[in-house]
């Protein structure tokens, strides 16, 4: 087995669910067993938890980002993954080694067969002892899916972030705010310390509740949002900065300098490697990339581009999840769609999304493969036009294969 083969094998292992969403069992055990059996690497290393709906991968980068213009070595475990697979485990911008990877599969591939641990929970465990090897002074785990039953609920972070409540994976964490609020609460941990992202009248109490029950200072970002200078191209990642600066002052072993902070934000692509988020990837015409995938990050995709010169051409594809189609609800009757269907079992099927898109009256055309639909888009642009790329991150990778 070569590394290639190795991350074949380790891709078409099953995900977190399987394409008709009904097989997996939220579960820590396996997990759990996994982690003694090698050795329990997450006792060496000092986490910062991050969960919520939209931001966490951002927010992530960007306490990175900070956390090495002060001189710390930074490992961050983070997904999905838009290219390559090692794009979800690094150290400060360097991915992880390949020899490494290929070392791991091959080490543990029987057991990984035997108790059928899923994609998500064998990444995890790679990525803790990748990092107990490098022996960073900080790691960063974005959960996963949730937050009380996810695979990286196992760690015991100096804080945990909750960046925000939104609408996703209704199928799995509940039907409206509340439940999915109960969820996400699952991170906190007895006497380690909370921040919230974004204040909530109707949320709020739920994560007080929680905290109260385990004894754990529960904090909300400051309102008062600044406006640093960042490659950071998004309107919204304004919210993801301040809740990462306002986490990092709780954290009593970091003391903050100003200067460091702002280069930190500064440079968070440079950093940090940090990709797919409104990511200008062509000018003339411009092409974006971004990985909102549900409706609250779609609405903040749309408020951005809604006073752009020229028109707008929309590439998007989507993974068949609960709800999802009420994302078209939310479009922009004046912009152009291009839609397609991603390659993968997950996916929404084209007729599926075409005749919601009808009877929405929405003015789209549709293509057999995404190369196809963005090649299109692309060709139809003129220079002032803007196409942007989003719904899935499937899609990134099928263009430019």
């Amino acid at each position: 087995m070569n590394y290639t083969e190795a991350i074949d094998w380790l891709e078409n292992i099953p995900i977190s669910f399987d394409s008709n969403y009904s097989c997996y069992e939220f579960k820590l055990k396996n997990i759990a067993e996994f982690l003694n059996f090698l050795g329990n690497p997450e006792n060496d290393l000092t986490f910062i938890h991050v969960g919520g709906t939209n931001g966490k991968g951002s927010t992530c980068h960007i306490i990175s980002s900070i956390l090495q213009e002060h001189g710390y070595k930074v490992a961050l475990f983070s997904s999905p993954h838009l290219y390559d697979f090692r794009e979800r485990i690094k150290v400060n911008a360097d991915f992880i080694d390949k020899k490494f990877v290929l070392k791991f599969i091959r080490d543990n591939i029987d057991y990984i067969k035997e108790n059928k641990l899923s994609f998500f929970e064998t990444t995890f465990a790679l990525s803790l002892c990748y990092f107990r090897l490098i022996k960073p002074e900080y790691t960063i785990v974005e959960v996963g899916l949730g937050g009380r039953l996810d695979a990286t609920n196992l760690i015991n972070p100096i804080i945990s972030i909750i960046t925000n409540i939104g609408y996703d994976h209704k199928k799995f964490l509940g039907n409206n705010l509340l439940e999915i609020a109960k969820e996400k609460a699952g991170i906190i941990k007895s006497g380690v310390d909370i921040l919230i992202g974004e204040s909530s009248i109707e949320l709020n109490q739920v994560f007080e509740t929680k905290a109260k029950e385990l004894n754990s200072n529960i904090y909300y970002a400051d309102q008062k949002i600044d406006n640093y200078k960042t490659d950071l191209n998004g309107y919204y990642q304004h919210k993801n900065i301040n809740t990462a600066i306002s986490a990092l002052k709780k954290i009593k072993s970091i003391k903050l300098n100003k200067k460091k902070v702002v280069n930190g934000i500064k440079n968070v692509i440079n950093n940090t490697n940090l990709i797919g988020r409104w990511q200008i990837v062509k000018t003339q015409p411009k092409v974006v990339y971004d990985v909102a995938h549900n409706i609250d990050s779609l609405e903040l995709i749309f408020n951005q581009i809604k006073n752009t010169k020229g028109k707008i051409r929309i590439v998007f594809g989507t993974l068949d999840k609960t709800d999802q189609l009420d994302c078209l609800k939310i479009f922009p009757k004046k912009y152009e769609y291009y839609f397609c269907e991603p390659k993968t079992k997950r996916a929404m099927s084209l007729n599926k999304l075409c005749k919601k898109a009808k009877e929405l009256k929405i003015n789209f055309s549709s293509y057999s493969s995404v190369k196809n639909a963005y090649h299109t888009a692309f060709m139809n642009s003129k220079n002032d036009d803007t196409v942007i790329v989003t719904g899935s991150t499937y899609l990134f990778s099928e263009i430019n294969n």
